[in-house]
């Protein structure tokens, strides 16, 4: 359940099937592509592609601002708290890949056991000198995927999640002064020159906080304008924007808590520029 294939396997179904398929150069769906590539390559190569193909992958995002610029002599790279799978030097930033283990504990009926499923949880660090982002992959919440079809999941719980690794690494980078990125301003400039608008809002008013959830295919600010108007002054927490333009620049959905500088895109990107043209688009307007 739990050996090295089994935990190799579950990596590589973080990943779109049509992307394993080009970069294996297979036909094969479901559980024959991803035994074709198991048993067709070693597991360094297999690591290897995961981690740095990443940006395939659903993605949450949490961005904090960095007080203290980062140098080669304070990131202190050889004490890092958790094991570095993969990192490359760009102009401008350096970018470090983790990926720990994370556990779910599984009780299962027909018949009743108690099991464990461990899973590699990839997590690309990017550091610049105003900004540390961690883009983690989203692990399946389905855990009946993994057991026979006669085998019912009546609980999953995650032991070690994404928030305490970020922990951790955040804790090692203290002395950078991080803070958590407010990317209200930024996400509300994108909302204003229409490049995308809302289909869930949650807003925070002097008493209060408001919520609003539009109907299929509807969207805030086109049916909603004096509302709009008025919660672009507020702080935003969750937010579910839609893409409105037709290019692929963004992912057509994501959601965004602008005050928690957190980012959240729960679904494949139709190419691997899309989760991170999120990012540089509310930062560069923020």
């Amino acid at each position: 359940m739990n050996t090295l294939r089994d935990i190799s396997k579950r990596l590589l179904r973080l990943f779109p099937v049509k992307v394993l398929k080009e970069h294996f150069n297979s036909t094969n769906v479901s559980d024959e592509l991803y035994n074709e590539i198991l048993n067709g390559n070693t597991k360094s190569i297999i690591d290897s592609f995961c981690y740095v193909n990443l940006e395939n992958t659903k993605q949450h995002i949490y961005i904090y601002n960095i007080g203290q610029a980062p140098t080669p002599n304070n990131l202190k790279l050889n004490q890092f708290p958790i094991d570095i799978v993969h990192q490359t030097n760009l102009v401008g930033a350096k970018t470090i890949t983790i990926s720990p283990i994370v556990d779910f504990r599984v009780i299962l009926t027909n018949p009743f056991e108690e099991a464990t499923l461990r899973f590699h949880q990839p997590i690309q660090i990017v550091l610049s000198n105003t900004h540390l982002i961690f883009y983690a992959t989203i692990l399946e919440k389905n855990m009946s995927n993994y057991f026979d079809q006669n085998r019912r999941v009546i609980n999953a719980e995650k032991v070690n999640d994404e928030l305490s690794i970020i922990e951790q690494v955040c804790a090692h980078f203290a002395h950078l002064n991080l803070t958590i990125c407010d990317l209200n301003r930024g996400i509300k400039q994108l909302w204003a020159n229409d490049s995308v608008d809302s289909k869930y809002a949650k807003w925070k008013k002097d008493r209060s906080t408001t919520t609003e959830t539009m109907d299929e295919n509807y969207t805030l600010k086109s049916q909603y304008p004096d509302v709009y108007q008025n919660l672009v002054n507020a702080p935003l927490r969750k937010m579910i924007f839609k893409y409105l333009r037709d290019d692929e620049v963004l992912p057509e959905h994501f959601t965004v808590d602008p005050s928690s500088g957190q980012i959240s895109i729960p679904l494949f990107s139709k190419n691997a520029n899309q989760n991170k043209n999120v990012v540089r688009e509310i930062l560069s307007n923020n």
